[in-house]
C-alpha cells in the first residue's frame, strides 16, 4: 500500500508542477505580446523609433528566457519566434511600411506556444 501512495503522490506532483509550467509560459507569452501591441501602437501613431525601441526590448526578454524555453519549449517553436522577431525589427528598420499583419502574426505564434502547451 505504501508504494501506491507514493506513486499516486509522484503522479499528483507531476500534475501540479506541469500546471505551473504551463501557467508560466501562459505569463510569459502574454507579457511578450503586449509588449508588441505596444510597439504596435507606437508605430500606428507615427513613433517608428519607438516601436523599434520597443520590440527590442521584446526581443531581449525573449532571449533572455532562453534557459529557461530551450528545456521547456520545442526547438523549432523557439526559432519561429525569434525568426519572426528579427523579421519584424528588420521591417520596423526598413524603408518600408510595415503592416499590421506583420505584429499579428509574431503575437499569433507567440499565442500558438500557450495554446500548445495547454492540457487538453
Amino acid at each position: 500500500m505504501k508504494r501506491e501512495f507514493i506513486a499516486v503522490f509522484l503522479i499528483a506532483a507531476i500534475l501540479a508542477l506541469a500546471m505551473i509550467n504551463i501557467r508560466h509560459i501562459e505569463n510569459k507569452t502574454q507579457a511578450l505580446s503586449e509588449d508588441i501591441e505596444t510597439a504596435e501602437k507606437l508605430y500606428l501613431s507615427g513613433d517608428k523609433n519607438g516601436a523599434v525601441a520597443g520590440i527590442e526590448d521584446s526581443l531581449e526578454t525573449w532571449l533572455s528566457w532562453d534557459s529557461y524555453s530551450h528545456i521547456m519549449l520545442r526547438h523549432s517553436e523557439i526559432d519561429v519566434i525569434t525568426d519572426g522577431y528579427y523579421d519584424l525589427l528588420s521591417e520596423l528598420q526598413g524603408a518600408n511600411e510595415v503592416t499590421e499583419a506583420s505584429f499579428g502574426k509574431l503575437k499569433e505564434e507567440l499565442h500558438s506556444i500557450a495554446v500548445t502547451e495547454r492540457v487538453t
